[in-house]
């Protein structure tokens, strides 16, 4: 039996799934209570995703891959590693001011690790070779020393700029970011990584 799919109920499922990973976290949600506030029934929803995994891994590789390509992108393009991280956090918070719903959903996903995604060894791997091209890239241009880790990197570029993000949501729903927030999150960054 083939999966005939109204796009509408995809994108109410697709919504719900993300404001329910946003107020209980992985752990806690459920289909039933994804299915309720997407207005179709748990049946309708296991026609379209074989599981909760499944659903959250359709959503959580879509995010990350966005932002792993945009973020390659930002640092082949860019004269410093100051310059790479402000185009990427310029990215992620003026996103946020157009799709709070995405940005928060976006924050949960890379501050929460037990979020299945397809292949969690494959994605730890291409995200160490970008905080790898992080660091080449401050080496180059002497803004970060040679002690410096990968893991290091990955820490404070995925920490950082997410939580300044998820918090200063939680505190006003309908924050507007600015280029000030921008530059001075870029540079928390950068000094957290000397």
């Amino acid at each position: 039996m083939s999966r005939i799919a109204e796009p509408e109920k995809i994108e109410h499922i697709k919504k719900a799934t993300m404001e329910a990973l946003i107020e209980h976290g992985y752990g806690g949600m459920a289909i039933e209570s994804i299915s309720k506030r997407a207005g179709v029934s748990a049946g309708y929803l296991y026609r379209h995703f074989k599981s909760k995994e499944e659903l959250v891994q359709v959503l959580v590789d879509s995010a990350m891959d966005e932002i792993i390509d945009r973020f390659i992108s930002d640092i082949d393009s860019s004269n410093s590693l100051y310059e790479a991280g402000y185009k990427t956090i310029d990215r992620l918070f003026m996103k946020a001011n157009q799709e709070p719903l995405l940005a928060k959903f976006s924050a949960a996903v890379v501050l929460d690790i037990k979020i299945p995604s397809k292949d969690k060894a494959d994605n730890f791997k291409s995200i160490l070779e970008l905080a790898e091209k992080c660091i080449l890239l401050g080496l180059k241009t002497g803004e970060l020393n040679s002690k410096i880790s990968a893991l290091e990197v990955l820490v404070v570029s995925f920490t950082i700029p997410f939580r300044y993000l998820s918090i200063s949501l939680e505190i006003n729903n309908c924050k507007i970011f600015t280029s000030e927030e921008v530059k001075r999150v870029a540079e928390m960054c950068l000094n957290a990584l000397k």
